[in-house]
């Protein structure tokens, strides 16, 4: 969750990593080092285009500024990717008996989508 002491030790941190200086941040978003002082202590925090310019300053994302972490990309379960390669390589006519078998487990809007799709299927064979 984003508060203002997160940032300010985020962006002292980045700061420090990156071998900067406040003066140095200041000069080049055209603000006052007070100002940069006051975002590293946490005292104030910059309005959305001032954080844009000091990612873009940082080279970070506005995501790593703030000290968000952004979640890991999903992973497939490796059955499920099994399952999708498979269907794949199915028949028009093996696909429709899987279709059949998940039926019960479908939503409406879901099994709409799959008769759609059957649909457009039928009529690129033809």
């Amino acid at each position: 969750m984003y508060n203002k002491a997160t940032f300010a030790h985020q962006f002292r941190s980045l700061i420090e990593s990156k071998g900067l200086t406040q003066r140095i941040i200041a000069d080049r978003i055209n603000t006052t080092e007070t100002t940069i002082s006051r975002y590293v202590s946490g005292a104030r925090t910059p309005n959305i285009e001032t954080a844009v310019e000091l990612a873009q300053v940082l080279g970070v994302s506005m995501d790593t500024l703030v000290g968000i972490d952004t979640p890991a990309p999903s992973r497939m379960a490796p059955d499920l990717s099994i399952l999708i390669e498979c269907y794949g390589k199915a028949s028009t006519a093996d696909r429709q008996v899987l279709w059949t078998l998940l039926d019960r487990y479908m939503t409406p809007e879901q099994r709409m989508v799959i008769a759609t799709v059957e649909r457009e299927e039928k009529s690129e064979a033809v």
